[in-house]
């Protein structure tokens, strides 16, 4: 049985796709299986397909074991609710036994297939043959599945934690930092070699940005400023000098973070405000013009453009806090590309609402630092 949360989610799927297929008699023997995947594929919200859906589930209970690599195929680019309905017509042809292991080794070897899927082919092969599992994680430490990884890694720490020498513990430790991508992983790890008397930098090795140009504040008292398009949004001029908040002369000032993990705290570096809005500026020299994450830890209502172009977008204040808070896509070009914070803060007056900060970095898909050239 799989034991993952989303595998438990689609079980309760299965179970009331059941209930409505009582009494449903099946109208063929033989199973066009491309044919119902797509149709289950067109599930949209509000029940929008869910009829023809539950017929084409109701044709898929003839499915055997041997049809999963097809299933799994299928599920590559379906959207959530028909990935959820896939996974459970895989999870019960998986019972009747007789898996097609070959195909299904193939099929996770095929990196062009979707984390999700190569993930479910790695629980049907590892809950079949367990006795494989921990030879097959032992070679998948550079998987693109993070789910996977964060298994590969979890296993080697394990080993490092046995072996009796510090420096191969250091060594070991030292070499699967480089794989790790989950934080609280990478975070376990550096405490690991801090004991070990290693320190390591988690600022630079998530690539934290921490040297900006900030302009502030501006108002936004009552929160009312959050859309309103003050000069940065307009053009960077970092000699000029602006009207601020109740009627202050502000210019932008150069700001280097010495904080944890990158931390830019605008309580610290422009004096504590209320009801006001700041602007980070900085560049970013790319080697090569390439799609990237952007990745925002802020507790404050925030946006992020880069290049010019609006990525990131969020009217929260004092909900939480955390790094790689908010991901989003952008495509940086080769050379000099702009980065472009705004930060705003309400007036909340209790000691959990005083908090004025960012952090920020840059990563490829894995949430692996890439750094300004």
């Amino acid at each position: 049985m799989l034991c993952k949360t989303a595998m438990r989610s689609s079980r309760v799927v299965a179970i009331l796709i059941t209930c409505l297929l009582i009494g449903v008699p099946t109208t063929a023997n033989a199973v066009d299986i491309s044919k119902l995947i797509s149709t289950i594929k067109k599930l949209g919200p509000e029940g929008s397909g869910h009829e023809a859906a539950i017929a084409a589930m109701n044709e898929l209970s003839n499915t055997t074991a041997s049809d999963i690599p097809e299933m799994l195929k299928g599920m590559n680019d379906a959207n959530r609710l028909a990935e959820n309905w896939l996974r459970s017509a895989i999870e019960t042809a998986a019972e009747k036994g007789d898996l097609p292991f070959g195909k299904l080794f193939r099929f996770l070897e095929d990196k062009s297939n979707s984390q999700h899927t190569r993930r479910l082919a790695f629980e049907l092969i590892t809950e079949a043959k367990p006795d494989q599992k921990d030879a097959m994680l032992a070679m998948m430490l550079e998987d693109p599945s993070l789910e996977i990884r964060k298994d590969a890694v979890a296993l080697e720490i394990s080993k490092i934690k046995k072996l009796a020498n510090n420096e191969q513990k250091v060594k070991g430790y030292q070499q699967v930092l480089q794989s790790a991508r989950e934080i609280e992983q990478i975070k376990s790890i550096a405490g690991a070699l801090s004991e070990l008397e290693v320190e390591v930098d988690l600022t630079k090795h998530f690539g934290l940005i921490t040297e900006w140009q900030l302009l502030g504040p501006f108002e936004n008292k009552n929160q009312s400023k959050f859309n309103e398009v003050y000069p940065p949004e307009k053009e960077i001029d970092l000699s000029a000098t602006y009207d601020g908040m109740d009627g202050a002369k502000i210019k932008w000032q150069k700001h280097v973070s010495e904080e944890d993990e990158g931390v830019v705290d605008l309580n610290k570096a422009l004096s504590n405000h209320k009801g006001a809005i700041t602007y980070a500026y900085t560049e970013f020299n790319s080697d090569n013009a390439k799609e990237v994450d952007v990745r925002l830890g802020c507790i404050n209502a925030n946006k992020v453009w880069i290049n010019g172009e609006l990525v990131i977008e969020n009217e929260v204040y004092h909900a939480s806090s955390n790094l790689d808070q908010y991901i989003s896509k952008a495509n940086l070009k080769k050379g000099k590309n702009t980065i472009l914070i705004k930060v705003c803060q309400n007036e909340q007056k209790e000691s959990w609402a005083q908090r004025w900060e960012f952090q920020f970095r840059i990563s490829d898909d894995s949430g692996k630092a890439i750094v300004s050239k």
